[in-house]
């Protein structure tokens, strides 16, 4: 039986959208007083679990990537990079061949986790830059290594991470970049020449600007300047209203420029978990952060989904619009990412979502023309 569904889309478009199955039907031009947004999915390029699930031990734990799957899709993430943080390398080998193996078996979880993102192993050592990593497994890198990463999921790792100063880094970089793949700077301390040198070798990300690192930086020769100044070099930003003051986040889109930052959620294993401590090792509280139980002025991961990051952006000032676009459309065009086009015959993959007194609200999230929503859900809101 078609549906129909009306809203104003990015380009500010009055639409009636008609779906029949899990396609578009028709598309057409409509008269609203006040319409929610109508938009694609958002796009989430660095994820590292949910619900107590860690990407890092997917082999160990079959149903993480279906568990996390849904919390994501309530939430109106329709692509996301699968996040792996520092462990033992032939762990991590072990893990990514499961990915892999599950993601051929299933092409559903395959349309949501579009690859992978290695943010640990090749991070810094030094005091406070490790962030909430083990450090007890850092390595420096070689092509080979990333080589291996990259086989064994299947070719579907997208972005390194990497600290510039570690040995062989800068080749890594080259190496990574001439075979396509993006690379990122981040968890590190480099001086403003060794970050010139690794966007000169290709480098191209930064991975959650402004996290990562101690609380206590020198305020001139810290890496975030030259991060800021290079304009080869893209920001990701945790809008969550926890990493990030106000201040940071004007302060990187005002330099960057729309296109030249985006949002990420960085939603750790304990997201989506109720409040409480978890293994002996993080507390979630009722405000949505997700703080270090040994060190609780540090947080270990965000708690949140992306869909918090567009409200954030949305109580600082931004159209609705424009901040979906910051997690949505901008981090899908980095990684080239196809989202479906409003559009007869595209797939009826869409949110409807509406900002207003303060607040955030998915009033219902379309994928493959099934609604996933009972009742309308905020940021704040699990399963």
């Amino acid at each position: 039986m078609p549906r129909t569904y009306s809203g104003r889309t990015l380009t500010g478009q009055d639409i009636a959208l008609t779906i029949d199955g899990n396609k578009i039907l028709s598309v057409t031009p409509a008269t609203l007083s006040d319409p929610p947004l109508i938009a694609p999915p958002l796009v989430d390029l660095q994820h590292n679990g949910a619900l107590g699930h860690r990407y890092n031990n997917l082999h160990n734990e079959p149903d993480g990537l279906k568990r996390a799957a849904k919390l994501l899709r309530r939430h109106g993430v329709g692509r996301v990079l699968f996040t792996t943080t520092t462990c033992p390398f032939d762990f991590l080998l072990d893990t990514l061949k499961d990915f892999d193996r599950q993601l051929k078996s299933d092409p559903d979880l395959a349309r949501l986790y579009v690859g992978h993102f290695n943010e640990g192993i090749y991070i810094s050592s030094e005091k406070g830059w490790g962030g909430a990593h083990d450090l007890s497994h850092i390595r420096n890198p070689s092509w080979d290594q990333w080589q291996q990463i990259r086989d064994a999921s299947g070719n579907r790792t997208r972005i390194f991470n990497i600290d510039p100063t570690m040995d062989n880094a800068i080749a890594t970089i080259e190496q990574a970049t001439r075979r396509g793949l993006r690379v990122a700077l981040g968890h590190c301390n480099p001086d403003a020449e060794t970050v010139k040198r690794a966007a000169d070798a290709g480098a191209t990300l930064v991975t959650h600007f402004g996290n990562g690192i101690p609380a206590q930086i020198h305020r001139h020769n810290n890496p975030l300047w030259s991060y800021l100044a290079d304009d080869r070099l893209i920001l990701t930003l945790i809008a969550d209203g926890h990493h990030l003051p106000a201040d940071v986040l004007r302060t990187a889109f005002a330099t960057k420029g729309n296109t030249g930052a985006y949002i990420t959620s960085d939603a750790s294993p304990f997201s989506g978990l109720p409040p409480g401590e978890y293994d002996n090792r993080a507390i979630v509280t009722p405000d949505g952060a997700c703080r270090q139980k040994s060190q609780p002025e540090l947080l270990a991961g965000a708690w949140f989904q992306l869909d918090r990051g567009v409200e954030r952006l949305c109580q600082l000032g931004w159209t609705l619009p424009d901040a979906w676009r910051q997690a949505s459309t901008i981090p899908a065009s980095v990684l080239n990412i196809d989202l479906p086009d409003l559009v007869p015959g595209a797939p009826a993959d869409f949110v409807l979502a509406r900002f207003a007194n303060d607040r955030l609200t998915l009033e219902q999230v379309v994928d493959q023309g099934v609604e996933l929503l009972a009742s309308p859900i905020t940021p704040l809101d699990a399963l």
